[in-house]
């Protein structure tokens, strides 16, 4: 039997990974099941960088990404750039590309791939023959975000789902997430204007159901800003508004330090990593987050009770827990207040319909003490 990957000794917060060489090889799976074929791009550590590079020695976690709407797999070299050299596989299948995409297929893909992945391991005549870790994640961009709540759905196969600006699909990715079994981390952009907030990835968040998940939304970032530069995407972000308010690269750091702490603990078994994915989604000044998980960090994570501010996805108002009368202030990432009112006990909603969508900070000043946290407004 395959053993469960231990702990990690403790590292520094963020330090420089082992810089592993990135091998490619393209690999047609079937599914007998569905009678289907899925083409798919994969890299890996490797004993060379390259086409076709032996796998390097050792067991490496999976991470399934599942391409957007009419965009390839070279969309997304961001991912693998960054993860491959940490010590993942990145497996993108070329499925579902085409202008009519059947997303429950997609998600099915994904779901085989990360199967697929893992009985590679035992398989002699594989490339990946005990090189795969026994730990693997669904991932997405858009439409393969939410094709990877379809793949995850009742699916204890997997170990996490991590996905970027996910994008409501037929079937229903929303009614997915209440079957959804494993840790889930959501990432958003408060400028997405493709897939706004409020209409995809918030209704996901709040339909599931598993203990531990988490929800970040890149202040100031876009929709096709979670891949490499793509003509497709590019050209159904001209037709909305707002626009990116951040450069990519910028948007890309995010999402690759709090992904990176997250598949981490969750692929790999590094405690300390979930404790700075705690505080960084609290402090961090670059992204609104809030999280259901909290230490100790085994899957059936407890969730924090008795909020002090909720919700912190907010639409039309906010409300805070407080022992006496407070003052509410909220301002803009420029630091503009932008509103101030009296809270006179716990649960009195804070109005911010006036608040244009964003990222926003509220501090909070009860008997002379005061605390900043932390607001999105989405609608």
């Amino acid at each position: 039997m395959r053993h469960l990957l231990l702990a990690l000794s403790a590292l520094p917060t963020l330090a420089a990974a082992q810089p592993y060489l990135i091998g490619n090889r393209s690999i047609t799976f079937f599914d007998a099941s569905r009678n289907r074929n899925i083409a798919t791009n994969l890299y890996y550590p490797g004993e060379t960088a390259g086409g076709n590079a032996a796998v390097l020695a050792g067991e490496w976690p999976v991470l399934v990404v599942g391409h957007g709407f009419v965009m390839g797999t070279d969309a997304y070299a961001n991912l693998w750039n960054h993860f491959v050299p940490r010590g993942y596989i990145v497996a993108l299948p070329t499925t579902e590309g085409g202008f009519a995409p059947n997303h429950g297929n997609f998600g099915q893909d994904l779901a085989y791939l990360a199967t697929a992945l893992q009985a590679a391991n035992d398989e002699v005549a594989s490339p990946f023959y005990q090189r795969v870790a026994p730990t693997s994640a669904l991932m997405g961009h858009s439409m393969g975000g939410g094709a990877s709540f379809l793949g995850a759905a009742n699916n204890t196969g997997i170990t996490t789902v991590v996905n970027l600006a996910a994008a409501e699909t037929n079937p229903s990715a929303v009614a997915a997430c209440a079957q959804v079994q494993v840790p889930t981390l959501v990432f958003a952009a408060s400028n997405d204007c493709v897939t706004p907030i409020s209409q995809h990835q918030e209704p996901m968040y709040n339909a599931l159901t598993v203990p531990c998940r988490a929800f970040v939304s890149v202040i100031g970032g876009s929709h096709c800003y979670f891949a490499e530069s793509n003509f497709n995407c590019s050209l159904g972000e001209l037709t909305c508004t707002p626009a990116p308010a951040i450069p990519r690269a910028v948007q890309h750091g995010a999402v690759n330090d709090f992904a990176t702490l997250w598949l981490d603990h969750f692929l790999k078994g590094d405690e300390p990593a979930f404790a700075a994915f705690l505080d960084s989604a609290s402090l961090s000044t670059r992204v609104v987050a809030t999280t259901t998980c909290g230490l100790p960090t085994s899957v059936s994570h407890a969730q924090h009770d008795d909020p002090v501010l909720w919700p912190s996805i907010a639409n039309d108002r906010f409300h805070v827990r407080i022992g006496a009368p407070a003052l509410v202030e909220v301002y803009g990432i420029d630091g503009k207040r932008m509103l101030s009112t009296q809270v006179r006990s716990s649960g009195e909603p804070v109005d911010v319909r006036a608040l244009a969508p964003g990222g926003y900070a509220v501090v909070l000043v009860e008997g002379g003490a005061s605390r900043r946290l932390r607001l999105l407004v989405a609608r």
